[in-house]
C-alpha cells in the first residue's frame, strides 16, 4: 500500500533520496545533494507543501516537485520533475503519484498545469496524456562557445539596462512561457529593454552573467529575448538585444539559451541557430486546462 506525503511532512534526506533513485538513470545527470536540492527548490519556486513523496513500507518509492505562480491573471502550476524508483516502475507510483498532484492542483484553484519533458521519454508524455496533458510546443536547449558577431550594423533603437521583474509588467512579456524562462528564475539576472523614438517599449531580453572563481565570467544564460509582436522590424529588434547581450561575451564564455520554444518564440529561436547555437536537449512543452 502506497503512502503519499506532502514533502513538507518528510525529512531532506528522504526527499533527496527519492528524488536520486526516482531519477536513476534519466537522460541527463541531475543527482542532487541535500544542498543542490534546497537550491533548486528555492531557485525554481518549488514548494514544500505542494510538493509530494510515496512511500512503501517506510521507503520513498517516488517523488513530484510542484511549484505555483500567477502571471498576468492566471494561476499557473509546474511539475518541476516525477521521479519513480527503478524497482517501483510499471506498478502504478507514477499514477498514483500524478492523480495525487491533480488533486493539489484542484485545491489551489490552479487554472493551468504545465511541464516539460525530454523528447525521448515516451513513457512519461504517455502519463501525463493520459491526465489531461497535451503538447504545445518542442522546446531547445541551445549553447554556442564563440564570439558572437555583431548582428545589426546600425542601431536604430535605444537600450536600457534594468531587472527581469521591470520585464514582466510590459504588455508583451511572455509571463505563460516554460517556467523556466520566466522572469523568476532568472536569479540574480540582468535586463534590456529596447525602446523607439518615442520611448515606447518595442523587445527585451533578460539573462544571467554566471561567474566562476576569481570572478571570471564562464557563462551567460538567455532566458527570453522577444519582441513587440505588432513591430514589423521584430528581427531588427531582436538582432539588437542579442547584439548588446552577447557583445561582451569572448570566445571561452559559454552562451545558453534554455528552453525555447520553437514555434511560440520562432523568430528568436531561428536567429539563435543562425548565428551556430547548437541543440544539447530536445524537450516537449506540455499543458492542461484546469478549469
Amino acid at each position: 500500500m502506497l503512502q503519499i506525503k506532502r514533502l513538507s511532512e518528510c525529512t531532506l534526506e528522504e526527499a533527496v533520496r527519492a528524488w536520486n533513485a526516482g531519477f536513476e538513470g534519466y537522460y541527463v545527470p541531475i543527482q542532487l545533494t541535500i544542498e543542490s536540492f534546497l537550491q533548486r527548490l528555492v531557485g525554481e519556486g518549488l514548494s514544500p507543501s505542494l510538493s509530494i513523496i510515496a512511500f512503501h513500507h517506510d521507503e520513498p518509492v517516488g517523488i513530484v516537485l510542484n511549484g505555483i505562480r500567477e502571471s498576468q491573471g492566471t494561476l499557473i502550476a509546474w511539475n518541476g520533475g516525477t521521479g519513480v524508483v527503478p524497482a517501483s516502475r510499471k506498478t502504478g507510483v507514477g499514477t498514483t503519484l500524478m492523480e495525487a498532484t491533480m488533486d493539489i492542483y484542484q485545491e489551489a484553484g490552479v487554472e493551468l498545469a504545465t511541464l516539460e519533458v525530454i523528447s525521448e521519454n515516451e513513457r512519461a508524455i504517455g502519463l501525463y496524456k493520459k491526465f489531461g496533458y497535451e503538447i504545445v510546443d518542442e522546446l531547445e536547449y541551445l549553447q554556442f562557445q564563440k564570439a558572437v558577431p555583431r548582428l545589426l550594423d546600425a542601431e536604430p533603437f535605444q537600450v536600457e539596462i534594468t531587472i527581469p521583474q521591470q520585464v514582466s509588467h510590459l504588455s508583451f512579456y511572455k509571463g505563460q512561457h516554460p517556467w523556466q524562462t520566466q522572469w523568476q528564475s532568472a536569479k540574480d539576472g540582468e535586463a534590456l529593454l529596447a525602446k523607439d523614438d518615442q520611448g515606447d517599449d518595442v523587445g527585451y531580453a533578460y539573462y544571467r552573467r554566471v561567474f566562476a572563481v576569481a570572478d571570471k565570467h564562464e557563462k551567460t544564460i538567455l532566458f527570453q529575448c522577444e519582441a513587440h509582436p505588432e513591430r514589423n522590424d521584430k528581427e531588427h529588434i531582436l538582432r539588437l538585444l542579442l547584439t548588446k547581450m552577447f557583445s561582451n561575451c569572448p570566445d571561452e564564455v559559454v552562451k545558453v539559451a534554455a528552453n525555447v520554444p520553437i514555434t511560440y518564440s520562432s523568430p528568436t529561436y531561428s536567429l539563435l541557430k543562425e548565428i551556430g547555437f547548437q541543440t544539447t536537449v530536445k524537450q516537449v512543452w506540455m499543458q492542461k486546462r484546469m478549469r
